[in-house]
């Protein structure tokens, strides 16, 4: 059973060792500018402690009882009522199970429940053909698309409470 849980400073090493062997593009993707490459354990230790929780909140993805993932509610704006997912992670052995749409739904359901928000929204490239399908399982739907300064096509998706 998948568990959301707010990001520990000691699950920061999980993140930094799933991203060991890629390159910027691999870091852009699940990314975008949100970190620089080389990604680092001080990158993301400082998104958990500085400013932490004024307009983002970082969260871990648990499976029985080990950090598998993360995943970030960013832009949260309760005057309109929405915020966007990003910085989502699956560790690479758990890919390609259905752990990535459980995490998502479970994430949602977590979101909605605690927070007064309407609409979520997230954006992926167009490339990225399973996470596209595991979005698209979760219940998000393609609202536009954009292209990126890199030349990469942005699909931004939504779901709404």
């Amino acid at each position: 059973m998948i568990r959301i849980v707010p990001l520990e400073k000691n699950d920061v090493s999980c993140i930094i060792a799933w991203n060991t062997g890629e390159d910027a593009d691999y870091l852009t993707q699940w990314a975008g500018r949100g970190y620089r490459y080389p990604l680092t354990e001080t990158q993301i230790t400082e998104r958990l402690t500085t400013n932490a929780g004024t307009d983002y909140k970082i969260y871990g993805i648990i499976l029985d009882g080990i950090i598998v993932g993360t995943i970030e509610l960013m832009k949260i704006d309760l005057n309109i009522g929405r915020a966007t997912i990003g910085h989502y992670l699956l560790a690479p052995a758990k890919t390609g199970k259905g752990y990535g749409t459980e995490a998502l739904q479970a994430f949602v359901k977590k979101v909605f429940a605690e927070m007064p928000l309407t609409t979520l929204e997230l954006n992926v490239f167009d490339f990225n053909k399973s996470a596209i399908r595991c979005y698209e399982k979760a219940g998000f739907v393609k609202t536009h698309e954009a292209a990126r300064p890199n030349g990469w096509i942005a699909i931004n998706m939504e779901i709404k409470r």
